[in-house]
């Protein structure tokens, strides 16, 4: 069935119910599993008192997950979680998954293999034979009969607890509350496994001085309750039986991505563009991050690629087909961050099926551990620095021109591009001033390589703002213009402010004369003043550029500068 699209055309409907529905359903089987988990470990530790406590808490365990209602959840998530981690196994498209990522699906896959064992001669035989078995029967089997298996149920513990760990930390850590919790739920997920394992043994060791009287294993390990021979060799078979069936539904996954690769390349290929002229052409009909992962380009996507937040959001400049529209679940984040689902989309929701080009609206890299907060505390000091000043010519125009959303994103590229070309510099941010950057060079190097850092900054945002100029041209109707102003000479550093909200600034004649030399751009339509000084220290030939002697406001005395137009560029300096 087609479906009407936002740009007024049709277009084929996006399985949105192999998306959101099936992550929702996942995640509720999930939590499902985990509340079980969670209950059992919580049952373990209390054998650190004694086994009869935990078989009286048991009891209560076994009411609400042997009924009907907890019987039909836990199996039904046993069968649908497991079968969505085979789903999510197909459905990636690459492999470049985070350490967090790979972890979670690697333990996810194997969870199933482990614990088949410990499900068939518990909750199968009781459902097959009516074998009820509590603490005793399973510490016999697991701590003095045979300690392989019981090592095994360990491992099936502390894998089950890290891969539900995981998910939850996936799922929360999107929540406004989660960085002043996450150190007392870490504690609760570390402290909880430990006691479980402490019971264990705690409980074995009792285990093990209780049989040594023969009345008390006639009382408690009865046929009736550990099962015959023929019963343990029936549920071992079925054991063995689902392990190959699993093993060969995980090979019949890599083959169904096999057949699809190649269906995919009878359909043919599409281009998608990103800004700076990086393009990837990958299969018609896969989701927008998927082809950025593909071709290794960068791009955020804080959820991973679920759906759950809008980090991944691209403002598409134009498509070749019209775009299918928005499901309900994105739709909705799109909304909440006041977004025109005409233009913006979740890459991880939009599947296109032709050529599109696309830009991230935020991006992934992080420009430096100080703009994070990450920084150390740095006492004052007072040495050589080369202090740069860039600026965004006419920014007051773009807020009156554009809506305040598109002024925000088109600011924010621009502060994103020049950052990150001073950070492969070896520059320093230190202010973020609205539309402009203050960047200092030489805190931690000699005078002639911090002014040659600060001269191969230059270039660098050169070359990166080249690379932006056809977008922002396309989106701001105006040419991208900006101002450098680059000044060295000794400046005062450090940490000003009170409690929590202290910055890392730079003061001293040297700093506001860098200031006025990006005035001084400004007024002469330069890209770039740039004092004779930096090239002197740099041991940099600076003739390629116009001399020019000037007394900026507020020093009396007279600088020698030299200037590069709009359209020059540095030269690379060695």
């Amino acid at each position: 069935m087609a479906a009407e699209t936002s740009h007024g055309g049709t277009a084929e409907r996006q399985p949105w119910l192999l998306g959101s529905r099936l992550r929702q359903l996942r995640l509720a089987t999930g939590l499902v599993l985990f509340t079980y988990v969670l209950t059992h470990l919580l049952n373990h530790a209390l054998l650190n008192i004694s086994i009869a406590v935990a078989d009286r808490a048991l009891l209560a365990q076994k009411f609400a997950w042997q009924g009907v209602i907890g019987t039909t959840l836990l199996y039904s998530a046993l069968t649908i979680h497991p079968s969505l981690g085979l789903w999510a196994l197909y459905a990636r498209r690459q492999f470049r998954w985070t350490a967090a990522e790979a972890l979670q699906l690697l333990l996810g896959l194997s969870l199933p293999a482990m614990l088949v064992n410990h499900v068939c001669v518990t909750r199968v035989s009781y459902a097959l034979y009516n074998l009820n078995k509590g603490y005793v029967a399973e510490l016999n089997a697991l701590w003095v009969a045979t300690p392989p298996w019981g090592w095994l149920q360990i491992g099936v513990l502390i894998v089950a607890w890290t891969h539900a760990c995981i998910g939850l930390y996936f799922l929360l850590r999107l929540r406004r509350w989660w960085p002043a919790a996450q150190t007392s739920l870490a504690a609760a997920a570390v402290l909880l496994p430990v006691l479980a394992l402490l019971g264990f043994a705690a409980g074995g060791r009792e285990l093990a001085r209780a049989l040594a009287d023969p009345a008390f294993r006639i009382a408690n390990l009865p046929v009736g309750v550990t099962g015959n021979s023929a019963q343990k060799a029936s549920l071992a078979a079925l054991r063995d039986w689902f392990l190959i069936t699993y093993a060969a539904a995980i090979a019949g996954v890599f083959l169904a991505r096999l057949v699809r690769n190649v269906a995919a390349l009878r359909r043919g290929k599409m281009v998608v563009r990103y800004p700076g002229g990086t393009r990837a052409r990958v299969p018609r009909g896969i989701a927008v991050l998927d082809a950025s992962r593909l071709q290794a380009i960068p791009h955020a996507a804080v959820c991973g690629g679920r759906g759950r937040c809008s980090t991944c959001r691209i403002r598409v400049l134009w498509s070749a087909e019209p775009l299918p529209p928005p499901a309900p679940h994105e739709r909705q984040i799109l909304d909440h961050i006041g977004a025109d689902p005409d233009t913006v989309r979740l890459a991880c929701q939009l599947h296109p099926t032709a050529d599109l080009a696309v830009v991230p609206l935020i991006a992934p890299e992080i420009a430096g551990d100080f703009v994070l907060g990450r920084a150390p505390r740095i006492p004052g000091d007072e040495r050589f620095l080369a202090a740069m000043f860039i600026d965004l010519r006419g920014s007051a125009g773009l807020a009156a021109r554009h809506m305040p959303f598109d002024s925000v994103f088109l600011v924010g590229r621009f502060i994103t591009t020049i950052t990150r070309a001073v950070v492969q510099s070896g520059g320093r941010p230190v202010q973020f001033l609205g539309d402009g950057l203050l960047a200092l060079f030489g805190l931690e190097r000699a005078p002639e390589r911090a002014c040659r850092d600060a001269l191969d900054a230059v270039r660098s945002v050169q070359t990166e703002l080249a690379n932006l100029a056809p977008v922002f041209d396309q989106e701001a109707g105006v040419p991208l213009r900006y101002g450098i102003g680059l000044h060295c000479g000794r400046a005062i550093f450090g940490e000003i402010g009170f409690g929590q909200h202290v910055a890392f600034t730079a003061l001293g004649e040297t700093i506001n004369l860098a200031h006025r030399l990006q005035e001084l751009a400004r007024d002469l339509e330069v890209a770039a003043v740039i004092s004779e000084a930096v090239f002197t220290t740099a041991g940099t030939d600076p003739s390629p550029y116009a001399l020019l002697e000037t007394t900026p406001r507020g020093h009396g005395a007279t600088l020698l500068v030299r200037t590069v137009e709009l359209d020059g560029v540095v030269v690379a300096v060695g």
